[in-house]
């Protein structure tokens, strides 16, 4: 916010004056957004306090010393946050090599180094710090990233584009060199002007003598010589092969039909004019279309692959639990919710604490748990974190294998009491049929006797 006031409000006038209402309504503002931060501690409030003091000081105390004032404190606060980033990383420690290769540490440090100029050389330097958005906003950032990241493809397409150039230029200054006439507007040379004026006295007084006779030179004639010297819209631009080239680079590449647009229109009388045609053909295709159209599209793609990956990024966050890795489908039917997962059980603030309480607190005091943890920090292993796991989802499929096992449990109950209703059955179907058999064994050995005893008496 200072930087974009301090870049927009350098061309103020200082020591600027308010109407009575006005004056008025900055204090009210002021005074309400002083009450909200100090109620509700929010960014926008702080933001609104800042800049509602900002406008007071400018028509209090004048422009001028209100960016001074802003300069200043943004130092010292630069100052505070360098200092406190190369004790967090340890910038110094690691020596000078790593200090060299810490491009953070030397984005602060050109930060620092150009508000020191803004307060104490030209407030102008602080529009510079205009590019700081482009490090603090990721979609700028990618932007910056499409050209740098194949940034080998597009200087390999940009010196094909030079050697085509180049071998159109040695064209042009072989064939068609007469029709690289452009329009140009030249600046008036006060110098030739004032050659003109003295010139044109000069020959009135009829000083000037023709060398063969005694007639005055005619000052008309050598008046619109000069002028014509002074002022002229023709030029010749392929008289080199050097000119010719610096031609085609700079006005056909800039040219949406390529070097033909700028160069003079044939007549299709002329023996050359088929020749020309082609020429300007190839230019626009292989020039125009085809190699800038190269730049472009890999530009765009990567720009596109960057935002896609960005895009992933955001939807792994947003659906991955950060420290066990968990999909959020995971936790369907659950007696625990993702959001509870991931604000709850798995805070990764929570982590963060603790880990810092690890560096802080004294290893003597450590308990069995804080020195696992601190040993596992020093070795840079993570594998103290519950990768792909969770208390809640333990014991919800604890719970699941019970209610299995009694479900089972119940199943075979069941099923005994079958068997059993079964085998009761089949004992008494066993003694029913045992029954009947002795019912027919007793009715046969009282049918016998009877028998025997009336085959004796029968006659032989």
């Amino acid at each position: 916010m200072v930087r974009d006031f301090v870049t927009h409000c350098s061309i103020w006038n200082s020591g600027g004056t308010l109407e009575p209402h006005l004056s008025a309504l900055l204090w009210a503002a002021m005074l309400v957004s002083l009450a909200i931060v100090i109620v509700l501690p929010q960014p926008h409030g702080i933001r609104a306090l800042i800049a509602s003091t900002i406008l007071r000081l400018i028509f209090s105390v004048g422009l001028e010393p209100t960016l001074f004032l802003l300069g200043a404190f943004n130092v010292c606060n630069k100052v505070i946050f360098l200092m406190s980033f190369v004790g967090n990383r340890g910038t110094f420690t690691r020596g000078y090599k790593a200090m060299i290769m810490d491009v953070e540490f030397l984005y602060h440090l050109l930060y620092l180094i150009i508000c020191i100029l803004g307060v104490f050389v030209h407030v102008f330097f602080y529009s510079l710090l205009l590019f700081d958005l482009i490090y603090r906003e990721e979609t700028l950032l990618n932007v910056i990233k499409s050209v740098t990241r194949n940034g080998r493809s597009i200087v390999l397409t940009a010196v094909l584009a030079l050697i085509l150039v180049y071998l159109f230029s040695i064209v042009g200054y072989i064939i068609f060199k007469d029709d690289f006439i452009l329009a140009v507007d030249r600046i008036p040379n006060k110098t030739l002007e004032q050659t003109a004026t003295m010139m044109s006295e000069f020959l009135s007084g009829g000083v000037c003598q023709k060398e063969g006779g005694g007639e005055n030179c005619s000052a008309e004639a050598t008046v619109e010589s000069v002028a014509a010297v002074v002022v002229e819209d023709k030029e010749r631009t392929c008289d080199s092969l050097l000119m010719c080239i610096v031609t085609v680079l700079s006005h056909g590449l800039r040219s949406g039909g390529g070097v033909g647009d700028v160069l003079r229109k044939p007549s299709k009388e002329e023996p050359l004019f088929a020749a020309r045609v082609i020429y300007d053909l190839l230019f626009f295709f292989m020039v125009i279309i085809i190699v800038l159209n190269l730049i472009f599209g890999v530009i765009i793609d990567t720009f596109a692959d960057l935002r896609s990956e960005k895009q992933k990024k955001e939807e792994v966050l947003k659906t991955t639990c950060f420290i066990c890795g968990l999909e959020r489908d995971k936790f369907d039917n659950k007696t625990v919710t993702f959001e509870e997962h991931i604000k709850v059980e798995h805070n990764m603030w929570h982590y963060l604490f603790f880990i810092v309480l690890i560096k802080v607190k004294d290893s003597t005091e450590y308990t069995g748990p804080e020195s696992y943890v601190a040993e596992m920090i020093r070795e840079h292993n993570l594998d103290w974190f519950p990768r792909m796991r969770a208390m809640s989802l333990v014991s919800s499929d604890a719970e699941g294998e019970q209610n299995e096992i009694r479900n089972l449990q119940e199943k075979l109950e069941s099923t005994m009491k079958l068997v059993s209703n079964l085998s009761s059955q089949l004992t008494e179907l066993k003694e029913q049929m045992t029954e009947q058999r002795k019912q027919k064994q007793r009715i046969g050995l009282l049918g016998h006797p009877q028998h025997m005893n009336v085959n004796p008496q029968q006659p032989a």
